[in-house]
């Protein structure tokens, strides 16, 4: 009986080097020359997985977004005040007219600039909200909006804030803030009256204005009026979102959160 011949060993080439010698490598009984690894199976997430991601990506950038607002607030607004005490130093010295209307032009500057990172500072994160509580918070950002849009923004609210978790009070702030946004990108309104009360347990949040209103595909076009944000808010404690058209009015969101729901989004 003829056994295969065992490979040779390893022959010199022209130039002198080694080349190794090919070995075949024989298939394990019963296997299929293709077969390969079997890779685990993933299962897709749950809904419940899915929300609680959405919740620690909502937290940490809440948390960032108070790291740059507390930088900017404390460290970039004392340089910007010590740079102004310089220049007004400097305006004592000068003589002529030349140099002091410089400076004069400097310190216009510096002032934008300081109420340019005050604007910046609060739209990252309101420290109001964290110093000085939500219903203060909130009209601050309508003081800002109605400035801004130049409107008329109204904010009722009780006379103590809404007994509730910070992390709530902040997803109310940021509903405020997007809806105030939709009014000025697509509302072409004049008037927006915001209420915030306390009743039966919930706290409900009322923005409506007197504009065109919403198309009635608005629920279906969540990417373009924001509502893909705002529901995850909402749902994020287990709350409800209405948004509608108010008779004779134009928009109108209304939100319903319940008081307890502190450990809900967590």
């Amino acid at each position: 009986m003829n056994t295969p011949a065992s490979p040779g060993p390893a022959k010199p080439n022209h130039a002198g080097t080694v080349e190794p010698q090919a070995h075949a490598v024989a298939p394990r009984p019963g296997a299929q020359a293709d077969e390969s690894p079997a890779l685990p199976s993933a299962e897709p997430p749950s809904p419940a997985d899915l929300r609680a991601w959405a919740v620690s990506v909502v937290d940490a950038r809440e948390e960032e977004r108070l790291r740059v607002a507390r930088g900017m607030h404390d460290e970039l607004g004392q340089l910007l005040t010590a740079l102004k005490i310089e220049v007004a130093g400097l305006a004592q010295e000068a003589t002529g007219p030349g140099p002091a209307q410089r400076i004069q032009s400097m310190n216009a500057l510096i002032d934008e600039t300081i109420v340019a990172v005050r604007r910046i500072s609060d739209d990252l994160r309101p420290l109001m909200l964290d110093d000085l509580g939500l219903n203060a918070a909130v009209e601050s950002l309508a003081r800002t909006a109605a400035q801004r849009m130049g409107i008329e923004v109204t904010v009722r609210h009780d006379e103590l804030d809404p007994p509730v978790h910070p992390d709530m009070a902040t997803a109310l702030y940021r509903m405020v803030q997007e809806a105030l946004t939709n009014v000025a990108r697509h509302a072409q309104a004049t008037d927006v009256s915001i209420y915030l009360r306390v009743q039966n347990g919930q706290v409900v949040l009322t923005v409506e204005d007197n504009g065109i209103g919403l198309p009635s595909d608005a629920l279906r076009r969540q990417g373009h009026w924001g509502l893909r944000g705002l529901r995850e808010r909402v749902t994020q404690f287990g709350g409800q979102l209405t948004l509608d058209n108010a008779p004779g009015s134009g928009a109108r969101l209304r939100v319903q959160l319940p008081v307890d729901a502190a450990g809900a989004a967590r």
